[in-house]
């Protein structure tokens, strides 16, 4: 029961990820040790289906929380305290870092190799491209932001938040800004809109599954390579939420992203561990 609940925290945690503007759901999974867990579950869910289910379930259960939260209670927290839940979110990633590194560690592969750095670089690159892409895009749409969503432009906005979660460091806000899809997208999950919740839900399942077939096939493949490309992705969305931080900056962002960086660290540290016990006792007597 106790891991249930953890779960759903850490559900909880990744729904306002995949919400809140600048942030990544896949980054802060990441960041909690679930991402590949994840990833593995959905692809192999009927090959072990009660046991991929119930690791799924309490994680499902705490993004719709974490989502419904955002789009309501928590809007009134952004709108008043955005710089501070900024500080906090960017102090738990930053804290997580250790943890990345140490999945470059392979035995057999050189792990700061002149293709892993350029991959990396590529990575941050594409994410400051984003943010380029995004400035152009909000002026653009401001005056013409979509007043709703027909079947078809739900389904498409569900396929674009499932790149945001699926593909870690892609923010799901700033591709729903760029085609003017961001603020009837909140509309309808504050509403609880059904209409539009259920195409958007078919086109975010559709594309999903394919973007976590061929996550599935990174990290199986290119697994050193694939977590540069994730750190660069990091480093960028960390980046591009500073200057949101410094806009409103007080000493309790100070506070909040000392407290995420606890937290972030505290988090890597104790997944290491279990890495490490769960590689001894695998190993053969």
């Amino acid at each position: 029961m106790k891991d249930f609940i953890k779960k759903i925290i850490c559900g909880i945690a990744i729904g306002i990820g995949c919400v809140l503007p600048g942030v990544s759901g896949g980054v802060i999974a990441i960041s909690m040790g679930l991402y590949e867990k994840m990833i593995s579950a959905i692809k192999q869910l009927f090959s072990e289906f009660k046991k991929n289910f119930m690791f799924l379930l309490p994680i499902g259960i705490g993004c719709v929380i974490g989502v419904l939260l955002t789009s309501n209670v928590l809007k009134l927290v952004i709108d008043r305290y955005e710089s501070e839940l900024f500080a906090l979110f960017v102090g738990f990633v930053i804290g997580s870092f250790p943890s990345l590194f140490e999945e470059t560690k392979q035995p057999g592969q050189k792990r700061f190799s002149a293709a892993n750095i350029a991959v990396m670089i590529i990575a941050f690159a594409l994410i400051i491209l984003m943010e380029i892409l995004d400035t152009n895009a909000t002026a653009r749409v401001s005056g013409t932001e979509l007043a709703g969503l027909t079947p078809i432009e739900a389904m498409i906005a569900g396929a674009i938040l499932s790149i945001g979660v699926v593909i870690p460091g892609l923010s799901s806000s700033f591709l729903l800004v760029y085609f003017g899809m961001y603020k009837p997208v909140l509309t309808a999950i504050a509403e609880i809109n059904i209409p539009v919740l259920f195409f958007a839900g078919i086109g975010f399942a559709a594309l999903g599954m394919l973007l976590i077939v061929l996550m599935h096939f990174l990290l199986s493949r290119y697994h050193v390579k694939t977590y540069f490309g994730i750190i660069g992705v990091a480093v960028g969305t960390i980046a591009l939420i500073i200057p949101n931080i410094a806009r409103h900056f007080s000493w309790v962002c100070v506070l909040l992203l000392a407290c995420g960086l606890a937290i972030g660290f505290w988090q890597a540290k104790r997944r290491m561990k279990m890495q490490k016990k769960d590689a001894e006792i695998s190993l053969p007597l």
